[in-house]
C-alpha cells in the first residue's frame, strides 16, 4: 500500500497536482511564462502580426529582443500614467494590474485612474482602448473566450517577485 501510495503522490506531483515548488524570480521563468502564455509561441493576444496594446512579444522573440525591453519603465499602452514594469514596485505596475487586478464577471479590469490623468488616445493604436465612448481598461491576462482567466497562484506568485527583485533581464540574478 505504501508504494501505491507514493507513486500517487509522484504522479500528483508530475500533473501539477500537488504542492508546486517556488519557482525562482528569474527572467528566463518569467519569459517561459510569456513564451507560453502571451504571444511568443502563438498568433495569441500579444503576438501574430499585430500585438494588442503596442506589445508584440511574437516580433521580439523573432528579433532577439529581450522582454524587458518591452515590460520595464515602458508607460502602459492602457493607462500611460503607469508603467507596464516598476522595478520592485507590484501596485505600480500595468503588468500586475493586468494579471490579478480587480474586475468583474466577464474579466473586466476595475480601475480608477488618477483624476489628473488625461486619457486622451491614439485612434491608430487604440490606446487607450475606448467603449462606448468611455475609457476601459480591457480583460484580466491572460485571457479566455467567455470568462476571465488567471494564472495559478505560483506563476503570480513569480511575477509578483520577478518585479519586487526589480525585474531582472536576461541572466541578471
Amino acid at each position: 500500500m505504501l508504494r501505491f501510495a507514493s507513486l500517487v503522490s509522484c504522479l500528483l506531483a508530475l500533473v501539477g497536482c500537488g504542492d508546486p515548488e517556488p519557482l525562482e524570480p528569474t527572467y528566463e521563468n518569467v519569459a517561459a511564462v510569456i513564451h507560453r502564455s502571451c504571444g511568443g509561441a502563438s498568433n495569441s493576444c500579444h503576438g501574430g502580426i499585430n500585438g494588442n496594446a503596442r506589445l508584440n512579444f511574437g516580433l521580439a522573440e523573432g528579433e532577439g529582443t529581450p522582454y524587458t525591453e518591452l515590460l520595464v519603465g515602458v508607460p502602459a499602452c492602457e493607462y500611460d500614467a503607469m508603467p507596464r514594469v516598476d522595478p520592485g514596485n507590484p501596485d505600480n505596475s500595468w503588468l500586475w494590474i493586468k494579471l490579478q487586478g480587480a474586475h468583474d464577471a466577464e474579466g473586466k479590469i476595475l480601475f480608477t485612474p488618477a483624476a489628473s490623468w488625461d486619457p486622451a488616445g491614439d485612434e491608430r493604436t487604440g490606446c487607450p482602448q475606448m467603449e462606448d465612448g468611455e475609457v476601459t481598461f480591457g480583460l484580466l491576462m491572460p485571457q479566455s473566450p467567455g470568462a476571465p482567466a488567471q494564472l495559478p497562484q505560483e506563476t503570480l506568485d513569480l511575477f509578483e517577485d520577478w518585479i519586487l527583485v526589480g525585474a531582472p533581464g536576461p541572466g541578471e540574478l
